[in-house]
């Protein structure tokens, strides 16, 4: 034992100085100091083993990334805790972009680092108008704000990912932002690198197609618009092709490798134009941290050759990552670093091991000296040997990867074994291809004619990702955090919005969907996160706040049924999701009054009003289809927008309105939940959406003060974010508020 260990810490000695440091970095962020005898024992071991002089090493680089990250922390903690307790405080700011802005909703973000104006460090950025550049210097006024809170379970959680990034608070540019400095030299000249390899490799195609977003996202690492795509890719367990990572980079430095030995270049020169090749694809793709630590790490492998000293892949991936924590500690808590130094890892560790599940893929034959196989026989057996190697990385890729994507994700692809070397090839051919195009656009024609062949390989790909995905048991994601074993949750989307989903007997529906923004940041990844697959799709009416997310759900989701509120109706967004139902050939119907249709075993909607199908003329918030939610012997009525004109007409109809809980919004224009309907339908509780802006959509304080004084409680969602109804065993109803952990427990 102590010899093996031995021999891998002669092997792989910055991997251990590495994980000291790590470990080192996780102890101080943590404060935990059980932590420290980690760090010991990580030095400790090798010279347990007879290494001594590295243990010091160790132990100083350890030390050394500790107090760094303590130094970098203080100060951003520090003001977090002031913004947190000042609540927001104006401020006219100077700030530097460091980061490629994003486009959100009319405007954009970037993180920014504060020049002048508030606490020194960085903080997210949201402007309107027009977005900076990349290292521009820009001023404006506006607010400090803390980080957002999670509003409802398995939301995103902006506050963690801002604080990993370095930043201590959000501010909120009043205004357009005044140009202060230009950007450097050097980053123009990156902008404008990038601008013109962006439109090269997709030169000649159409760029709003998926072909030329496949390219964009391999090539580029830019997130496709298309959730339809994202989903094939991420079933599969090939999502990782649309980052641009080490395979990307390792990629580019085959090509050149294969190019320059083609041209007969000798072995040292070529491996300096490899990395300076791999160094220039990493900065004209914006230098991205798993760019970066590929080129570090390539560095070291193939400096090797320079050298001549045997490279090792786990020993560079020591150095990329002890750099890394020197750098900036905040980044081995990203789940996107954890995976690819792990995945890194799990190769180095586990490939020759893997590699022998494959043994008779690259079987030779027994009786046949190699002397004697032929050129044709030997390239044979060279493509096998090279199959069940890349099986075998692909494996342990795999595998080691299950422990991190789990505890992140939820989320593991058996597939992936199967589809991450089948799809690789392709890709390969795409990235040379791209590179190919983007060397020859100076010449007319030639560059479009190799992207329209890209286009194939591209088509291709998502072919291959397709298939994958739709293997039987291909990939599975575990549910995380559900508030129990049936419920229901009730989406704070904001914004005017709605969303709520149902799960029942293993069965989920999605009851509206939220405003696109909101159905992206908030109700998708919650579904993700608690592993619900809604096959049916309830609309209340033709809102963009409602349904506005509608053809994105319809992508992501395998939804086999609409239920529809009209069948006509002048929304962009609905018309938009008929047509991508129509395209699908999803089963739409529209809902009929006194109608019931089922969920599960022990659930099922009554429609217990329908709008006028043939006043499609009228406001959205005038065509409310109402529904009543039988379940577990609860009745939960689904009131929407609907607003006075809609309660008279329910009130006229002579139906039972009965119900214990109401999930309401608010009427645009009109009053809603007067006191003849609430005496109507007698509810115990009330699920009242808000939203801060326009102030129609506001919750009145004296109509929820009536309520509380008749005995109904109001769960007010700009105080308690989403809610979620559980049943108990008891026969009980449990109503909880994800904010404030206001609850209530409703009896029979």
């Amino acid at each position: 034992m102590r010899a093996r260990l031995r021999r891998l810490v002669e092997r792989h000695p910055l991997l251990w100085v590495a994980v000291a440091a790590t470990a080192a970095v996780v102890t101080v962020d943590r404060a935990s100091l059980a932590g420290w005898g980690v760090v010991l024992l990580a030095a400790g071991i090798p010279g347990f083993v007879g290494r001594r002089s590295l243990t010091p090493v160790a132990l100083l680089v350890a030390l050394a990334a500790a107090v760094l990250h303590a130094e970098r922390t203080r100060p951003q903690v520090a003001a977090q805790r002031w913004i947190e307790g000042a609540g927001a405080s104006s401020d006219r700011v100077t700030a530097r972009v460091i980061s490629i802005p994003q486009a959100t909703g009319g405007g954009w973000s970037a993180l920014v680092e504060i020049r002048d104006g508030g606490s020194p460090g960085k903080v997210w950025w949201r402007g309107a108008g027009p977005a900076a550049a990349q290292g521009e210097v820009i001023a404006a006024d506006g607010l400090f704000r803390p980080f957002p809170e999670p509003r409802n379970p398995g939301e995103f959680e902006v506050a963690k990912w801002l604080h990993r990034q370095g930043a201590w608070g959000i501010f909120e540019a009043q205004g357009l932002a005044r140009q202060v400095a230009p950007p450097p030299g050097w980053s123009r000249i990156g902008q404008r690198a990038r601008t013109w390899f962006r439109e090269a490799v997709t030169a000649g195609l159409d760029p709003a197609g998926r072909d030329a977003a496949v390219i964009r996202a391999m090539v580029l690492g830019e997130n496709p618009d298309d959730d339809a795509l994202i989903e094939s890719y991420r079933a599969s367990g090939t999502l990782h092709v649309f980052s641009v990572s080490g395979m990307h980079v390792a990629m580019v430095g085959a090509i050149l490798w294969l190019l320059l030995k083609f041209l007969g270049v000798p072995r040292r020169p070529a491996v300096f134009l490899i990395l300076v090749g791999m160094f220039a694809y990493a900065w004209i793709t914006g230098m991205k941290p798993p760019a970066a630590r590929s080129v570090t790490m390539a560095a070291v492998l193939l400096g090797g050759f320079l050298f001549r000293r045997r490279p090792d892949l786990l020993n560079a991936l020591g150095l990329a990552l002890m750099l890394a924590l020197l750098a900036d500690g905040h980044l081995i808590f990203q789940a996107g670093v954890q995976l690819s130094f792990g995945v890194v890892m799990a190769i180095g560790l586990g490939t020759a091991l893997a590699t022998r599940l494959f043994a008779r893929i690259e079987q030779k034959e027994e009786y046949l000296p190699l002397p004697l196989y032929g050129w044709w026989r030997m390239r044979w057996l060279k493509f096998r040997q090279g199959v069940a190697t890349a099986l075998g990385a692909s494996t342990a890729a795999s595998i080691g990867s299950v422990p991190l994507t789990l505890w992140h994700f939820g989320f593991v692809s058996p597939v992936s074994i199967l589809a991450s070397p089948l799809i690789g090839v392709p890709v390969f051919l795409l990235m040379a291809l791209a590179l190919l195009s983007a060397a020859l656009s100076p010449l007319p024609g030639v560059g479009e004619r190799i992207n329209r062949l890209n286009a194939k390989v591209a088509s291709f790909c998502t072919g291959i990702a397709t298939t994958s995905a739709a293997v039987p048991g291909g990939s599975f994601n575990f549910p995380r955090d559900r508030p129990g074993k049936d419920f229901l949750i009730v989406y704070d989307t904001g914004h005017g919005g709605g969303a709520a989903c149902l799960h029942d007997g293993g069965s989920s529906v999605l009851f509206d969907t939220g405003h696109r923004p909101g159905f992206r940041r908030i109700v998708l990844p919650s579904l993700r996160h608690m592993a619900l697959r809604p096959e049916s799709l309830v609309l209340s009416h033709p809102d963009g706040g409602h349904l506005g997310g509608g053809v994105e759900a319809l992508d992501a989701l395998p939804v086999r049924q609409v239920l529809l509120p009209v069948e006509r109706a002048r929304s962009l967004s609905f018309r938009a999701l008929q047509d991508a139902a129509g395209s699908r050939g999803l089963a739409a119907t529209r809902g009929e009054a006194g109608r019931s249709y089922g969920i599960s075993p022990g659930a099922r909607f009554e429609v217990l009003h329908e709008p006028d199908p043939f006043d499609w003329q009228a406001v959205a918030d005038e065509r409310v289809m109402v529904l009543r939610l039988h379940w577990k012997g609860w009745r939960i009525l689904f009131l929407s927008d609907a607003g006075l004109r809609t309660e008279r007409a329910m009130l006229e109809s002579g139906r039972d309105l009965a119900a214990d809980v109401i999930v309401a919004g608010r009427h645009r224009n009109d009053a809603t939940m007067g006191d003849a309907f609430l005496r109507a339908v007698k509810p115990r509780a009330i699920v009242a959406g808000h939203a801060d802006f326009p102030p129609e959509e506001r919750v009145p304080a004296a109509w929820q003060a009536a309520c509380e004084n008749a005995g109904i409680r109001v769960f007010h969602q700009g105080r308690t974010g989403g809610v979620t109804l559980v049943p108990g065993e008891d026969g009980t109803l449990v109503i909880r508020g994800f904010v404030d952990g206001e609850e209530l427990v409703l009896g029979k």
